[in-house]
């Protein structure tokens, strides 16, 4: 997980802080941005190896933030993930339609999340290979 860099965007502060805080105690290079434009200049310059997005944001939401991500060269092999406190069927088939890589209703546990995680970062790693 060494090197592994995850960007993070959340506009709750604490929720932020907590999912930045616990990213790095289990040794993640991380960058946390309070929304998604920020996110988005960052990624013109550097790719991080994970996204994890929330959903309910202003400006550009985790449904925009993952649209205008797949645009970028490359975009669509950064595997994203939504968070979100509402997990209802409308928000899940679009999770689904846009193509994300999964989804965790907030509060977030720490299993779960570290699971998903793990998984992306697999499949990920996978597929560079075979690309190679």
């Amino acid at each position: 997980m060494q090197d592994t860099k995850i960007f993070i965007v959340d506009d709750s502060p604490i929720q932020l802080i907590l999912l930045e805080k616990v990213l790095q105690r289990e040794g993640f290079i991380v960058e946390a941005f309070s929304n998604g434009p920020d996110l988005i200049q960052s990624i013109s310059i550097e790719k991080p190896d994970l996204i994890i997005s929330d959903i309910h944001m202003p400006a550009l939401n985790g449904f925009e933030l993952i649209e205008e991500v797949r645009r970028f060269p490359n975009g669509e092999k950064i595997p994203c993930f939504l968070i979100s406190t509402k997990a209802d069927t409308v928000i899940r088939k679009k999770v689904d339609a846009i193509g994300a890589d999964g989804f965790i209703k907030k509060p977030l546990e720490f299993e779960s999340l570290m699971s998903v995680i793990k998984d992306l970062l697999k499949e990920s790693q996978l597929s560079d290979a075979a690309a190679c």
